[in-house]
């Protein structure tokens, strides 16, 4: 089987050398790169050589192809060959052997015949004939040795006995090595085995591989680009059939507009000065945005930009679950950036509403979506998550990682997925968020004020979770339920948010948001994405407990939580319905700015009184000696300015949580352990009892139903 290949060699310092060898479909590209070499300093030749393998042979053939000599380099070569070079009687001769010299360097462009390699046979029989004539040769020397030797003793050698046979058999063993190698360098000093080049074999074969490589990728990209043509067309034919079918719509509407014409005369201006009317104002009030509200939404689309062409060409043509997808996307990033930038929810209304214009949706639907999109998020969990995914990716993004709208692809491939089984049962966090005193803003301040409230309570609580790694769970009307993996994770996000609504407060002092918060820890039943069990249970009761701007945990969260650099004040006694005796919190001190001492006193000041109201909740009556509302009415007089609920020292008398009924009447269930062993001792079997569901305290929105959203196919 015969092999080609093709060598670009250059001359250097009188001697050719290779420079670069290509496969036997490559004779252009070497001709190409010989001519790239012609401009090179230093080079004095310049040739391009086919190489012709034989491997039943093993002899190589190889012909100039292509030759380049730069004209001094020839000049040269012509004065050396001349006679007069070098001048005198020896010019003739000189030229000669420079002449012989210069074709035993040059390939030439005639085949070059290698020397003659013997086979293996021919080898071993001239070694074995070498081998047979040292040994003839040396007993021939030794029968010499033998007979001429005398047997007497000279001196005192005797040359008889054991010492005449060691000596005849050193002078054998000697003759013997001497003959071998003299006979090897006479006879097989030249001699060379017929063996392939393996390495010449090898280096054929891997560019046989790089060219059937080449070439299946150059077979992959045209068939592709044939796929992308026959898409292109597709999409274009469709594009002209809907471009038809339009025209053919406009059509019929206006010989419809125009039989309507016909019949009332009279109207026929006004319908159209009325639409051009609206148009304009549609126009002012759509770019009715400050500057700096225009400059975020320079962002939006270069996130949403950057995010549509890192996607695929398959991802890129959406169905409508798709599309709504990517509408609950832009919905989180646009929230996330205007809690970044401080704008209003007019603003981000509408950036949002001109976003999703740009995804195709009509002008009412993409204004409806940008105003009540939160609904959506009550409805699924993967509508939440997809929600969250985009405020995550604008954190990032607004950061500094401009990769970050590239993870859309990733989304959208988990948002597709099928809903995969969970494991119904796991340890987890759970925190409860709740808007204290929304029902007397709704009364006092109406219901859009309220709303307003409502919203920069979301916008808080989500962007905390988004930068902690908690999950929302769902939203209660006046607060958020959510799960942590850690019990750090949550404290430092409850944190973070009372320290954010402190600045919102600042911001807004006219409608001012206050925020308690209930954590507790356990075991609890996960079942469509929602959260069941005692745990579960425990924490909406502790929420119910705390004040205003202040954070109370179950024990167990204090338990775990310790070691770290944490300020808790024990609270209570409280009356928790499943709770067989008084429960103690502990709240969480999360201002650096009070005195944790200070907050310590006044909680020991209110355990009298919370004493009093636990007796009260439990129907029976108060211990010896504890003080009645009368005493702590003297003790604290109305006129004293007690402290607030953020710093967690409020001393006022907290009102009953627990209903009447609970005070009058004693739980029919068997009463739970405390709660130290609740969260340890709970049963692994599905709970029967369900979360407790708390109707909003403000007054429900009379907006219309909103419209369906897409079903997934």
């Amino acid at each position: 089987m015969n092999s080609t290949s093709y060598e670009v060699q250059v001359m250097q310092g009188g001697k050719w050398r290779i420079h670069a060898q290509f496969p036997p479909s490559g004779r252009e590209d070497a001709i190409e790169e010989a001519k790239t070499l012609e401009s090179m300093p230093g080079l004095s030749g310049i040739k391009v050589v086919r190489d012709n393998y034989d491997d039943r042979t093993g002899l190589h053939r190889e012909h100039v192809i292509y030759k380049y000599m730069p004209k001094k380099t020839a000049q040269t070569e012509a004065e050396i060959g001349s006679p007069s070079f070098d001048g005198g009687k020896y010019a003739h001769y000189m030229a000669r052997a420079q002449a012989n010299r210069m074709s035993d360097i040059d390939f030439g462009d005639s085949p070059l015949m290698p020397k003659p390699k013997s086979s293996g046979l021919n080898v071993f029989i001239k070694l074995l004939l070498v081998l047979l004539f040292s040994i003839a040769f040396a007993a021939l020397v030794v029968f010499l040795v033998n007979g001429v030797l005398p047997y007497k003793k000279i001196g005192d050698i005797r040359l008889y006995g054991e010492m005449r046979s060691s000596i005849m058999m050193g002078l054998g063993i000697s003759t013997f090595l001497l003959s071998v190698l003299i006979a090897y360098f006479a006879f097989m000093r030249g001699e060379e085995l017929d063996a392939p080049d393996l390495a010449l074999q090898e280096k054929l074969k891997r560019a046989e591989t790089a060219k059937r490589a080449k070439q299946k990728a150059q077979e992959e990209a045209q068939r592709k680009a044939k796929e992308d043509a026959l898409e292109h067309a597709r999409e274009e034919l469709e594009r002209k059939k809907e471009e038809e079918e339009e025209l053919k719509r406009e059509a019929e509407e206006e010989l419809k507009e125009k039989t309507e014409q016909e019949e009332t005369v009279q109207e026929d201006e006004k319908p159209e000065e009325q639409p051009a009317e609206e148009e304009e104002k549609e126009e002012e009030e759509s770019s009715n945005l400050s500057p700096v509200a225009e400059a975020q939404k320079a962002v939006l689309m270069g996130f949403f930009g950057a995010a549509i062409r890192a996607l695929p060409a398959e991802r890129k043509k959406m169905d409508n679950y798709n599309r709504f997808g990517v509408n609950l996307f832009l919905a989180g990033a646009t929230e996330s950036l205007g809690s970044t930038r401080n704008l209003d929810s007019d603003s981000m209304s509408q950036i949002l509403t001109y976003a999703l214009g740009i995804m195709g949706l009509k002008p009412e639907h993409a204004a409806a979506f940008a105003n009540r999109y939160e609904d959506y998020l009550l409805q699924d969990a993967r509508y939440m998550e997809m929600f969250q995914a985009g405020r995550q990716t604008m954190n990032a993004y607004t950061d500094g990682d401009e990769e970050a709208p590239q993870k859309l692809d990733e989304f959208l491939h988990e948002w597709n997925k099928p809903k995969a089984p969970e494991d119904p049962e796991k340890e987890v966090v759970v925190m409860f968020t709740d808007i204290a005193g929304s029902t007397a803003m709704t009364h006092e301040k109406g219901n859009l004020a309220a709303q307003e409230v409502v919203r920069a309570h979301n916008r808080v609580v989500r962007d905390v979770l988004a930068k902690t790694g908690g999950q929302e769970i769902k939203h209660t009307g006046d607060g958020i339920m959510a799960s942590f993996q850690k019990v750090t994770e949550s404290l430092m996000a409850t944190q973070q948010m009372q320290m954010m609504i402190a600045m919102h407060n600042q911001q807004n002092p006219d409608i001012p948001l206050k925020v308690k918060v209930g954590i507790n820890a356990g075991r609890v039943l996960m079942e469509e994405k929602d959260l069941y069990g005692v745990t579960v249970q425990m924490a909406a009761r502790i929420v119910d407990k705390a004040k205003a701007s202040q954070i109370l945990v179950s024990d167990t969260v204090h338990g775990m939580a310790k070691g770290g650099n944490w300020r808790f004040v024990k609270r209570g006694p409280y009356y928790l319905k499943g709770i067989d005796g008084p429960a103690y919190l502990q709240e969480l001190v999360w201002n650096d700015k009070l005195d944790i001492e200070s907050v310590k006193t006044a909680a020991e000041a209110e355990r009298p009184q919370l004493e009093q109201m636990y007796a009260a909740a439990i129907g029976t009556p108060p211990p010896p000696g504890a003080k009645t509302d009368q005493d702590a009415a003297v003790q604290h007089p109305a006129g004293e300015p007690a402290q607030s609920a953020a710093s967690g020292a409020a001393t006022q008398p907290q009102q009953p949580q627990a209903p009447k009924e609970q005070a009058s009447q004693k739980p029919q269930d068997q009463p739970l352990p405390q709660a130290q062993r609740a969260a340890q001792n709970q049963p692994r079997t599905k709970p029967q009892i369900q979360v407790p569901r708390r109707e909003p305290r403000r007054e429900p929105r009379r907006d219309p139903k909103p419209p369906q959203q897409p079903q997934r196919r």
